[in-house]
C-alpha cells in the first residue's frame, strides 16, 4: 500500500532489527507493529524515539488506541492506525506528516464481497504481486481455521484468540470483506469466551478458500513458474516465517514434507533450518533433525 503511493519500503519482523535498520538508514516515517515477539512496538518506539526527537512513529494495531493509553504516550509515537489498513486513512496519515500526491483510486466493490481482488489489485499494481500474496496466504494460513475451532472446543480461548488476530488483520488487508467482518464478530465473543459465530466463520472461510484458490490457479496459469524450483522455495519461506512467528503450524510443515526438505537440504539451508527451529524450541523437529 505505501509503495503504490509511490514510497520506498523496507521492513522487518521484529523490534530488534527493526532498530538496526533504523541505525543503518535514514528514514522519513516509522510504521510500528504493537504485537511483535520478544520486543513489543511500544519498546521498540521508545528506543527509536531516544535516537530521533523528530521523526513520525505511528502506530499499528488491531485494537484501536485511545489519546490516554500509557504505553502509547510513553513510547513517543505520534499517531495510530487501525488494522486492517484502509487506503483513506493511511493516505491521511501520510498527508499529515509528509508531501506526497496520491493518484485517484475509484473503488466501489460491496462491504460484504467475499474478496475484490479489483482492490487488491489497486492497491499492489501488479498481478506477480497479488499472485504472490495469494500463494502466501493459501500456503501459510489453510490450517487456521482448524486450529481456531480446535482451541475453542478445548476451552483455550486466549490461543483462539491469536489465531483470529492474525486473520482478522489478513483478510482485511486482502479486501476478504465478508471474511473480516465475520472474523470482528468472533473475535468480540471470544473476548467473552463464547463463540456463536465460529460456524458461521467456518463457512465463510471455505467460501474465502474456495475463492481465492480459484483466483490464484487462474493467476499461476497466466504467470508459470518453475514449479520445483517454486515450491521448494515458497515452502522453505513458509517454514521459516512460521518458526519467526512461532506458530505451531511450523510442526505440520516440516512433518507433512520432510522427504521434501531432506532432498533439498544444503549445509547452509541446514543451519538455518537450525536456528529457525532451536529458536522456537522445535523439540519434535530438532529430535528428528540428525537424521
Amino acid at each position: 500500500m505505501l509503495e503504490s503511493c509511490g514510497l520506498t519500503v523496507m521492513a522487518t519482523e521484529s523490534g530488534k532489527d527493526a532498530i538496526r535498520l533504523f541505525d543503518e538508514n535514514d528514514f522519513f516515517m516509522v510504521f510500528m507493529d504493537i504485537n511483535m515477539p520478544v520486543m513489543n512496538g511500544y519498546e521498540t518506539a521508545e528506543i527509536i524515539r531516544k535516537k530521533n526527537k523528530s521523526i513520525p512513529i505511528i502506530a499499528l494495531s488491531a485494537d484501536k488506541i485511545t489519546v490516554d493509553n500509557e504505553k502509547f504516550n510513553k513510547s513517543g509515537m505520534n499517531d495510530s492506525l487501525l488494522k486492517p489498513l484502509q487506503m483513506n486513512d493511511l493516505k491521511e496519515i501520510l498527508s499529515k506528516y509528509l508531501v506526497v500526491d496520491f493518484a485517484e483510486n475509484n473503488t466501489s466493490d460491496s462491504v460484504d464481497s467475499i474478496f475484490s481482488y479489483d482492490e487488491l489489485l489497486s492497491v499492489m499494481k501488479d498481478e506477480k504481486a497479488v499472485l504472490q500474496i495469494l500463494r502466501q496466504f493459501l500456503s501459510v494460513h489453510n490450517r487456521d481455521c482448524k486450529l481456531l475451532t480446535e482451541n475453542v472446543k478445548s476451552g483455550n480461548f486466549i490461543g483462539a484468540r491469536e489465531i483470529l488476530h492474525n486473520v482478522t488483520g489478513i483478510s482485511g488487508n486482502m479486501f476478504c470483506k465478508r471474511l473480516y467482518n465475520v472474523s470482528c464478530s468472533l473475535s468480540n465473543e471470544l473476548k467473552k469466551e463464547t463463540a456463536e459465530s465460529l460456524k458461521r466463520f467456518s463457512e465463510v472461510w471455505n467460501e474465502t478458500f474456495r475463492e481465492l484458490t480459484e483466483y490464484y490457479n487462474n493467476l499461476n496459469e497466466k504467470y508459470p513458474q518453475d514449479k520445483t524450483d517454486a515450491d521448494w522455495d515458497s515452502l522453505w519461506n513458509d517454514f521459516i516465517s512460521l518458526c519467526k512467528e512461532f506458530d505451531i503450524s511450523a510442526v505440520d510443515i516440516f512433518s507433512e514434507n520432510i522427504q521434501t526438505f531432506i532432498a533439498n537440504m544444503s549445509n547452509e539451508k541446514f543451519r538455518e533450518l537450525k536456528k529457525a527451529v532451536l529458536d522456537y524450541d522445535f523439540m519434535w523437529i530438532s529430535d528428528n533433525m540428525e537424521g
